[in-house]
């Protein structure tokens, strides 16, 4: 897995760096968990082939390689790589036991990522945020929902502008934060913790008598 720490951010992030508002944080936000899932999405097609069935949805995302958001959401997917492939079969199983619906996903999600971020909000845990954002989209589909993927960006972007997530991201650079020097080396303790936390939570709340 590349750590990244000689790249450079692109010049969109350096232009607007300076500026970041939590608003602007949290309109990004959605295009950034778009690439995230678009790129965790092509790295499972590579690994698992026809086993995973392709989804219309995430091969119709129009990628501008140059975006601040898809660099961003790429960013993000390639430094979790190793982790979500330790716990992702833990995640799948989890919520395999949810009977999760259209109707109560969003309760669902809701409830895990507000008891996530409870404690505290780095970027471990925002990290966290995606990856379980798109394992449950992927996990609906999977059963016949369309156009969940949509809706989880959507419920992504209002859930960071209302609980503080957003304002976090702005006051630490903004997304142009993912190209500071030693982000990449800090975050990977702050993930692997994010992910087992995000783990007891689900057990506790929904398999805990």
């Amino acid at each position: 897995m590349a750590s990244g720490n000689e790249e450079e951010p692109p010049r969109a992030l350096e232009r607007r760096g300076s500026r970041s508002s939590e608003g602007r944080v949290a309109e990004e936000a959605e295009g950034v968990f778009r690439s995230f899932a678009f790129y965790r999405y092509q790295q499972e097609r590579q690994e698992r082939g026809a086993e995973l069935r392709p989804d219309p949805e995430i091969e119709q995302i129009q990628q501008d390689l140059k975006s601040t958001e898809s660099q961003v959401g790429e960013r993000l997917a390639i430094i979790g790589d190793d982790i979500y492939r330790r716990y992702d079969v833990e995640f799948c199983s989890m919520l395999g036991s949810l009977q999760l619906t259209p109707d109560n996903a969003y309760q669902h999600f809701t409830e895990i990522a507000s008891r996530l971020f409870e404690s505290g909000i780095n970027w471990g845990r925002v990290i966290a945020l995606l990856a379980f954002g798109y394992r449950m989209a992927m996990h609906v589909w999977q059963r016949g929902v369309r156009g969940f993927l949509r809706r989880i960006a959507g419920f992504l972007r209002d859930f960071m502008l209302h609980n503080h997530i957003a304002r976090w991201i702005a006051q630490q650079g903004g997304w142009r934060a993912v190209w500071d020097r030693e982000f990449c080396v800090c975050v990977k303790y702050l993930l692997v913790a994010a992910v087992v936390l995000l783990g007891h939570l689900v057990v506790r709340r929904f398999f805990t008598p």
